[in-house]
């Protein structure tokens, strides 16, 4: 156990990656952050320090693995990540069903829960490496659904699933998913009022390195499609770092998202706690997080260019997903026809196979739900 002191973390990962600084300048901040609020205010059980502490020191190895690719792959600076579409909005709306959707189109490409989880692979890969990888992810995802049974049916997730950025933003220790797991107020005020910025570059090289393994030709990646409800907080630095990208914002009420996101949150920390919070602390956490998120991204808007947001109703797109898949591929030009959807209609038709779903109650109760912190 060495505990949460930046000095003893960072030198044991600097001893054990044969690194001199295991970490820049410019996250150390968000690391302090981070590690403060895990000492002081998380409430970690001695087991769940331990975890704690090896996500620190995964996310520490795979910035030096992302550090040295580099170093041997010169070429990856000069990959394109070119007119990304990043999907995003609160809790609840849905996001994660746009993007299975889109990344069941022709065209697009979403990186995959076992490639977000190893984003940097050895110089040389084959099947057996994949399913060595995958199966390691499924793997963890289920110790993790073991410790929360109700994980499972708030959050299903799968290794050869798209799924969120926040996993590559996890190795910057610069997303409000943190915050998800362990009830660290300080972390979320850190997280309002910090640059993100050097975040969002640092996102760009996680997403070189995955592009690198679907390159086309020397220069260009693959048009990728991109989700994370987080997004919403910082979309000043995403489109400062992705000028030609395109954000879909899906819009829903408030309400139902401090609610969604109160039930996942209150799930979450039982894995790692030794107390709980209560009710009425964790109603008024989220709320805070929701509202800041809002906030945020009203700015963001009033002084960003219209050109590169869509909006998207929860509304509309839970009522015909198909219909705002094929509008939004009209908007941005991405020339889909009726015939490419087919294997997006397939998934759509298996996730309605599913039992239905019992929603969030809008008093921020912690009744039952489904609904993914997505």
């Amino acid at each position: 156990m060495i505990g949460f002191d930046e000095q003893r973390l960072l030198g044991a990962a600097a001893a054990h990656l044969s690194v001199h600084e295991p970490l820049e300048a410019a996250f150390l901040p968000a690391f302090r952050a981070l590690i403060a609020g895990m000492r002081d205010e998380a409430r970690l059980s001695q087991v769940g320090s331990w975890r704690a502490g090896a996500r620190l020191m995964t996310a520490l190895g795979q910035r030096a693995a992302l550090a040295n690719l580099e170093r041997d792959t010169p070429e990856l600076a000069q990959i394109e990540i070119d007119a990304p579409i990043f999907i995003t909005g609160l809790p609840r709306a849905s996001t994660n069903l746009l993007h299975n959707l889109l990344a069941r189109t022709p065209g697009l490409w979403a990186p995959r829960l076992w490639e977000l989880q190893r984003p940097v692979a050895p110089p040389r890969i084959d099947e057996r490496w994949i399913d060595r990888q995958i199966l390691t992810t499924n793997a963890l995802l289920d110790q993790l659904y073991e410790a929360a049974p109700e994980l499972r049916r708030l959050h299903p997730l799968s290794a050869t699933s798209p799924d969120a950025c926040s996993w590559l933003f996890r190795n910057s220790f610069s997303s409000l998913i943190h915050a998800c797991h362990w009830f660290m107020p300080s972390y979320v005020d850190f997280m309002a009022h910090a640059d993100l910025e050097p975040a969002y570059r640092d996102h760009r090289r996680h997403l070189r390195a995955l592009a690198h393994r679907h390159r086309h030709d020397d220069h260009a990646g693959p048009r990728m499609v991109l989700e994370d409800i987080w997004h919403l907080w910082q979309l000043e630095p995403l489109l400062a770092v992705y000028p030609n990208a395109w954000v879909i914002q899906i819009h829903c009420e408030r309400e139902l998202a401090v609610s969604t996101l109160m039930r996942s949150c209150w799930t979450l920390m039982q894995v790692d706690a030794k107390r709980p919070r209560s009710a009425s602390d964790l109603l008024a956490y989220c709320a805070s997080i929701v509202d800041s998120g809002l906030a945020a991204g009203e700015r963001a808007r009033a002084s960003l260019s219209g050109a590169r947001f869509i909006d998207v109703t929860h509304a509309q797109l839970v009522a015909d997903p198909i219909a705002v898949v094929r509008s939004l591929g009209a908007r941005m030009q991405l020339g889909i026809a009726d015939s490419s959807l087919s294997e997006a209609g397939r998934w759509l038709a298996g996730q309605r196979l599913l039992a239905p779903r019992t929603q969030p109650r809008a008093d921020g109760s912690l009744g039952q739900t489904n609904a993914p912190v997505r």
